[in-house]
């Protein structure tokens, strides 16, 4: 071999290894960049975990204050149909003229305290 063979060689061997070089300068960039993109991946998952984990308590504190409404418009409820009946056995012993057997004020004086607790609940 000549020597502008040997050179060409080398020449061709260091070409190659150039390129080698720079590809694996290359791949060493993308797997850092591709760890990045992993590092802020999990950070918006532990994100998005967090937002859920408050979201679901806050689902349930809803659920628990929609029950407690729940329970308090069933005691109305329970408590307008007692003053509904009161109201309607007054009115009959009013129409029946049965007043001797029912103090009709001192029930409709109770019945108003009712209806103003009521109204005003403390």
């Amino acid at each position: 071999m000549t020597f502008e063979e040997i050179q060409k060689t080398i020449e061709g061997m260091l070409a190659v290894q150039r390129q080698l070089q720079e590809r694996q300068i290359q791949l060493q960039e993308s797997q850092f960049e591709f760890r990045e993109r992993q590092l802020q991946f999990q950070d918006a998952q532990e994100q998005l975990k967090e937002a859920q984990e408050q979201l679901k308590d806050s689902q349930e504190r809803e659920r628990e204050t929609l029950q407690i409404m729940i329970e308090e418009i069933n005691q109305f409820i329970a408590r307008s149909n007692r003053n509904e009946r009161r109201i309607e056995q007054l009115i009959g012993y009013s129409i029946t003229n049965e007043s001797e057997h029912l103090d009709i004020e001192q029930r409709f004086r109770n019945l108003e305290t009712r209806l103003e607790q009521l109204q005003n609940p403390s």
